[in-house]
């Protein structure tokens, strides 16, 4: 019998932070929503996002998970080809409605308030997901004031990576807008958001020349708080300074720093992709574990 070829494909985990005028939503209702945008497709430009497979599952008891396969990719007309067979070039017309894509995974769990998204090179942007299913979900009227991000979760490195800075020079943090189960630390972010009707706050603290911010007081100490929260609100975070024993200037970024679950699925021997249920039972056993953690 022949053996089945393995793939091994990257996920970055992201909380999920939803913000309604008349309060928190009830993230297990909105989420099940997405299942009516199946067979949906968004374009900007030549660039096509399409819902493909969405479905419940079902996750213990009283609990389940929204799966989602999303396929990206460049609606172009044709598609070059190159046979080294023949040493001739190939081209290939597509069909109207078609487009040479790529296809993503996604598991949502309500209950823990993530979202797992496959990464790599061209796959769409947790950005972009959070963008559409928000500007969707806005049809209905229960959630016409609904402002939707998914916020990284980051790794210990990344706060490591500050430690070992000698001279931090500056610190750009991005926070998605304050949600109303957010701590006391956040009201006066939370008024300045509601009352200039905004999104996100960006910050930046630069250092007086040839000095460094701290990093026992100030932005630095509350950024590593936020992050270390259970719904981090920090989106992005940027900080630029100088390992110890180096001269030059290093830039961290939170998106180079994100918690990371790479998985080594079975793949189908035609097409060399990983086979779905596959990853999906190996999302699942992941999410199990981390819900049994906390």
């Amino acid at each position: 019998m022949r053996r089945m070829p393995k793939r091994t494909i990257r996920f970055l985990l992201y909380t999920i932070h939803g913000h309604l005028a008349r309060g928190t939503p009830d993230y297990a209702k909105l989420l099940r929503g997405i299942v009516r945008l199946k067979g949906r497709f968004w374009r900007d430009g030549k660039r096509v996002i399409a819902f493909g497979t969405v479905m419940i599952a079902e996750a213990g008891l009283n609990s389940e998970r929204v799966v989602l396969t999303v396929y990206s990719g460049d609606a172009d007309k044709s598609v070059l080809y190159f046979d080294l067979n023949s040493q001739a070039e190939i081209s290939s017309l597509l069909e109207t409605g078609r487009f040479v894509a790529r296809k993503t995974h996604v598991i949502f769990d309500p209950t823990q308030r993530v979202v797992l998204i496959e990464a790599g090179r061209g796959h769409p942007s947790a950005e972009e997901i959070a963008k559409i299913i928000e500007a969707e979900s806005r049809r209905d009227q229960k959630y016409d004031s609904l402002d939707l991000s998914f916020v990284p979760v980051a790794a210990a490195t990344f706060g490591n990576k500050i430690d070992e800075m000698q001279r931090i020079q500056s610190v750009t943090v991005s926070i998605a807008r304050p949600n109303f189960d957010w701590g006391d630390r956040y009201d006066q972010l939370t008024k300045l958001a509601d009352d200039s009707r905004g999104k996100a706050i960006d910050t930046t603290i630069r250092a007086r020349r040839n000095d460094s911010l701290s990093k026992q007081r100030g932005l630095i100490p509350s950024l590593k708080h936020w992050l270390s929260d259970r719904y981090s609100s920090v989106s992005s975070a940027k900080v630029k300074g100088a390992l110890s024993g180096t001269s030059g200037l290093i830039e961290l970024k939170l998106s180079d720093h994100v918690e990371t679950v790479s998985l080594t699925t079975e793949a189908s021997n035609q097409t060399g992709y990983p086979l779905d249920s596959d990853v999906q039972d190996k999302l699942n056993a992941y999410l199990d574990q981390r819900s049994e953690r906390r």
